[in-house]
């Protein structure tokens, strides 16, 4: 790990250049189609203290689901009808933190092929301290349980990109952006399942009723969105 923080830390003092980055040892690169498990050991092999990992049978035409264990605390990422890279990658990260975080590497943003870090959320932190948490997140952003990645659809990549190049390398832009497009995606996915009969009139009503009062906060916070 304190390999991985080296090189982070040197491409934000200026000792190493973005490409050498992309090309580093600290980026672990993930396409769209990898296999699930196989991003688990990617990321778990980041860490100085791995957690473990099983595979559990469940019928489905995905396959084996996933289990994380780490001492007495024990996950089954929750897929749906199918593997999902990002489900996976939220997931893990919600499972091993505060002891280690992943976060994407945006410079990736717009790929096939998706670049993300792990680091303890110790380094994460000093390098919030010694080069301004706007300007980590700028290059690395963190990822909760609400993140779309790969699952980003072309017009919110086009409009994030455009944020980006505006944005001087400083990323409290975009890392609002990211958080305003999280509430946008679930407004719609609220909209799908209404229209497809997954809920009934009641839960879309409750269900509208508090993303609305996200999104006020929202603005209250931010003001308006485009």
């Amino acid at each position: 790990m304190e390999d991985m923080y080296k090189l982070v830390r040197d491409f934000f003092s200026h000792d190493m250049d973005l490409d050498d980055l992309f090309d580093s040892e600290a980026i672990i690169w993930i396409d769209w189609r990898e296999d699930d498990e196989d991003v688990v050991n990617y990321f778990n092999d980041m860490m100085d203290e791995p957690i473990d990992i099983q595979t559990v049978s469940n019928g489905k035409l995905y396959g084996d689901d996933i289990v994380l264990q780490k001492g007495d605390n024990e996950l089954l990422i929750p897929y749906g009808d199918e593997k999902d890279r990002d489900v996976t990658i939220k997931y893990f990260n919600d499972f091993v933190q505060p002891d280690y975080e992943v976060r994407w590497f945006t410079e990736s943003l717009g790929n096939d092929t998706l670049g993300f870090t792990v680091l303890s959320g110790a380094e994460w932190a000093k390098l919030n301290d010694e080069f301004g948490a706007d300007t980590v997140r700028y290059y690395f952003a963190p990822i909760n349980l609400e993140s779309n990645m790969f699952n980003l659809d072309m017009d919110e990549v086009f409009a994030l990109l455009a944020l980006r190049e505006n944005s001087e390398g400083v990323n409290t832009d975009f890392s609002v952006q990211l958080d305003w497009i999280t509430i946008i995606n679930k407004e719609k996915a609220l909209t799908e399942q209404k229209e497809n009969g997954q809920i009934d009139l009641k839960q879309y009503v409750a269900a509208k009723k508090e993303i609305q009062k996200i999104k006020d906060e929202f603005v209250a916070a931010h003001g308006e969105m485009d």
